[in-house]
């Protein structure tokens, strides 16, 4: 199996996982994840959606969602896309249709027909394929290309089988907000850990979202975020070689002994520990 958590550097990536590489953990995607299971299932998490991942499911995360496992069978195998910022940026801009995000943030885990499955099953090897053998002149443009086919027929989709979601949607603010909080969330977890801070940028009090995320997730905010930088602290010490000192002033600490202390309070021992495990 490949390590789906890894730190990729490159534009896109292509691989197997069994999810174990996760547990215990928290992965915010770097951009772009596109997840096949082949066989088995997965009880995960996704931005606070509890649901469970079958044979022939697709997944699609991007770099606001927070997937956690909770529950993986022996049998549970996937196949995997990963795609950077850089590589989809192009695909973004092109991709007009509103619909399309309304309904991924509500739809991450999509349950393919058989025939929906045969398709995804060619276009994974398509993209592999021109991942391993594509002309490197227009490699990036191919793949590019193949995303935006597949999320406009994705929405094509998603509107026939969820007509009604749309306007529904529109009266759920509470759903709403806590959705553009976890966004804010994913892209400043590094610099930003008061709730103060979250608050003022969604222009409610602290109160307001305090009652948001208790009614969504059941937690408090300052719970969701201490979580959620310790998980991902916990993946810099078990996959990269940065020091603590350096964890620490990537995460905006004042040093690395408060690091330390916020990682301890968190998960009962040290970040050398942990990492010496």
């Amino acid at each position: 199996m490949d390590n789906l958590n890894s730190f990729y550097k490159g534009d896109y990536a292509a691989g197997k996982t069994d999810l174990r590489e996760l547990s215990g953990r928290t992965f915010i995607p770097n951009e772009c994840v596109l997840m096949l299971c082949r066989e088995g299932y997965a009880v995960v998490t996704i931005n606070s959606h509890k649901e469970v991942i079958r044979r022939g499911d697709l997944v699609v995360l991007f770099s606001n969602m927070i997937f956690s496992t909770h529950q993986i069978s022996s049998l549970f195998r996937a196949d995997y896309l990963i795609f950077s910022l850089k590589l989809m940026e192009k695909v973004y801009y092109d991709l007009t249709s509103e619909s399309f995000w309304r309904l991924i943030d509500e739809n991450h885990i999509l349950h393919l027909s058989d025939e929906q499955y045969d398709l995804m099953d060619g276009w994974f090897h398509q993209m592999r394929w021109i991942m391993d053998n594509g002309d490197e002149s227009n490699k990036v443009a191919v793949l590019r290309s193949n995303l935006y086919n597949l999320f406009i027929l994705l929405d094509g989709e998603m509107r026939r089988i969820f007509p009604s979601f749309l306007k529904n949607n529109e009266k759920d603010r509470v759903r709403m907000l806590f959705g553009k909080f976890m966004t804010l969330l994913v892209k400043h977890r590094h610099e930003c850990r008061e709730v103060s801070w979250y608050a003022d940028k969604l222009c409610i009090t602290k109160g307001y979202l305090y009652k948001v995320c208790c009614k969504v997730e059941h937690r408090t905010p300052k719970e969701i975020i201490d979580n959620i930088v310790a998980n991902e602290i916990k993946q810099y010490l078990s996959d990269t070689e940065l020091s603590i000192t350096d964890i620490a002033r990537k995460f905006h600490f004042e040093d690395s002994s408060y690091l330390a202390r916020f990682f301890r309070r968190m998960t009962g021992v040290s970040p050398l520990d942990y990492r010496g495990r």
